[in-house]
C-alpha cells in the first residue's frame, strides 16, 4: 500500500477504535440519547472516509461508500461491522506467535478417515486468528464442514491461512451468507442446531447430546449471537465456568464444545 493511503487508512482506523472504545456498549443507549458515539467525532470520521472517494487506488476509493452508512443512531455491532475493511487493510488482526511443530502430521491414509457428522457455523467472527485456530481444530477433531457467514474471514486472507496451517486444505468449507438462513437450510438437511451462547436458558454442554447429526454455532467474539438465532437454534449450551470472567475465547469454545460432541458420538456409536 502507498505510504500516504496507509497513513489516511491509519488514521481512520485509529479514530474509528476511539469511537468504538469510548462506548460500553448498545446497553448504553436509551430513548434519551441520540447517539452511542461522540457526535462530533462521528462526523470527522464520515469525512476522512468519503475523502478516500478521490484516492487513485480503487480499492481505497470503494470503501468510500461506507460513510453514509455512518448514522447516529446506529448500534454498536453496526458501526464496528463497517470498519472491519479499514482493520483488514492493515492487517490488524490478532495473530498467533510464531512457533515451530515438532512432531510430524499423520500419513494421508489417516487423515482420509471418514469425517464425524458435525458442522461448525462462525457467525460474524472478526479475528482471522480465531478463524484459523477453530479450522486447526475442526481438522483435527474430525469435523464434517465450516460454514463462513457475516464478515468472517475466509481461509483466503493469509492470516487466516498462517493459522490455520494448511488444514483449510483437508476441510470443507463455505461462505454461508446470513446465519439465519445458513441454519435453516441445515435444519433441512436434519442437522440438530446447538448455540453456544451464555443466555439465561443455556444448558450445561456435558448434558446428553442427541445422536443425530449436528451443527455448532458460534457468535462474534463481542457481541455473541443475535437473539433470533438463538430462537431458532434447537438448544443453547453453556460451558461451565468457575473463575471470575463469564466467557472463553470464541476458538477455545469451539474446541472444547467439538471434542465433547465427539466424545459422546464415539460413546454412543
Amino acid at each position: 500500500m502507498d505510504p500516504r493511503n496507509r497513513k489516511q487508512i491509519e488514521t481512520i482506523h485509529r479514530l474509528g477504535l476511539k469511537l468504538e472504545k469510548s462506548t460500553t456498549g448498545e446497553l448504553q443507549f436509551s430513548m434519551n440519547q441520540e447517539s452511542l458515539f461522540d457526535l462530533r467525532q462521528l462526523e470527522h470520521l464520515k469525512n476522512l472516509i468519503s475523502n478516500l472517494s478521490s484516492s487513485e487506488d480503487l480499492d481505497l476509493a470503494r470503501l468510500a461508500s461506507i460513510e453514509k452508512h455512518l448514522t447516529p443512531g446506529m448500534t454498536l455491532k453496526h458501526f464496528v461491522s463497517f470498519m472491519i475493511p479499514f482493520e483488514r487493510l492493515l492487517h490488524k488482526n490478532l495473530q498467533d506467535d510464531d512457533f515451530l511443530v515438532s512432531s510430524q502430521d499423520h500419513p494421508a491414509a489417516q487423515a482420509n478417515l471418514a469425517k464425524f457428522p458435525l458442522v461448525l457455523v462462525l457467525d460474524n467472527i472478526r479475528s482471522a486468528f480465531n478463524v484459523g485456530s477453530i479450522f486447526r481444530t475442526a481438522e483435527c477433531l474430525g469435523a464434517k464442514k465450516i460454514m463462513l457467514c457475516g464478515y468472517t474471514p475466509l481461509p483466503t486472507q493469509w492470516k487466516v491461512e498462517k493459522t490455520a496451517m494448511g488444514t483449510e486444505d483437508y476441510l470443507e468449507w463455505e461462505e454461508g451468507g446470513k446465519t439465519f438462513d445458513c441454519i435453516q437450510n441445515l435444519k433441512q438437511q436434519g442437522y440438530w442446531i446447538i448455540a453456544l451462547e451464555t443466555a439465561e436458558k443455556a444448558q450445561d454442554l456435558y448434558l446428553e447430546f442427541p445422536h443425530q447429526p449436528t451443527a455448532f454455532i458460534f457468535g462474534n467474539e463481542r457481541f455473541g449471537l443475535d437473539p433470533e438465532i438463538l430462537k431458532i437454534a434447537d438448544d443453547i449450551r453453556i460451558i461451565p465456568l468457575h473463575g471470575r470472567k463469564n466467557s472463553l475465547n470464541v476458538g477455545v469454545t469451539a474446541a472444547i464444545a467439538g471434542f465433547e460432541w465427539v466424545r459422546q458420538w464415539k460413546i454412543k456409536k
